[in-house]
């Protein structure tokens, strides 16, 4: 964006100086002609970069927004680090964060599942967004939350389960978070669990 603005600015001046210094002959029209269709074309390219950002931030916005309704949830809500728990087997795994909700919603709980901006090029090498991502696991779209770009989903689902006073699935210890979120080291916050020899282990207060 940055070179563009240079670029166009750039263009103007060499406009302007062709216009003031060069003889008034076909080759200074030729010149100028060249000059200005070269700014058409750098000021399409700028406005194209501004809407493709407009674009971004607003899908940005409405992700951001778009938080589950916890009264609509089937159980006791609780909410997953998806992000993390696709990775308890090690490599990310579909399957595995599957088995884990499941053994959650065997367990009377209902999963608000919460995904970083790029766990679809984690599980299949492309975007997904949160429709995506709930038809993936069989959830209601309104259950999975798709953080947007550049903003960590470590935070949104923090906010949520301290603001509703919910638990999180999760085997990370959020000890970059617990200054601002303090009930991280609340004993029963947090649900650990692991994935062994094709079998879910919940640990803590995610006990039938």
């Amino acid at each position: 964006m940055r070179f563009l603005k240079f670029l166009i600015f750039g263009l103007f001046v060499g406009m302007i100086a062709c216009a003031i210094l060069l003889p008034e002959d076909a080759q200074k029209s030729r010149v100028i002609d060249a000059l200005g269709k070269g700014v058409f074309i750098t000021f399409g390219l700028l406005s194209l970069g501004y809407l493709l950002r407009l674009r971004q931030w607003l899908r940005r916005s409405d992700t951001a927004a778009k938080q589950p309704d916890t009264a609509r949830i089937v159980g006791r809500p609780i909410v997953v680090d998806g992000s993390n728990v696709m990775h308890w087997g090690g490599e990310p795994s579909l399957k595995i964060l599957q088995r884990v909700l499941t053994e959650l919603q065997a367990r009377g709980y209902g999963p608000l599942v919460y995904f970083d901006a790029n766990v679809g090029y984690k599980l299949f090498d492309q975007h997904m967004d949160s429709t995506d991502m709930a038809r993936k696991l069989g959830l209601p779209p309104s259950q999975v939350v798709h953080a947007p770009s550049r903003t960590p989903a470590d935070e949104i689902l923090l906010e949520r389960a301290i603001k509703d006073n919910l638990r999180v699935v999760t085997n990370d210890r959020f000890l970059d978070w617990k200054t601002k979120f303090p009930r991280v080291g609340d004993k029963g916050f947090l649900i650990k669990g692991m994935w062994k020899q094709g079998s879910v282990m919940l640990f803590g207060r995610g006990r039938r």
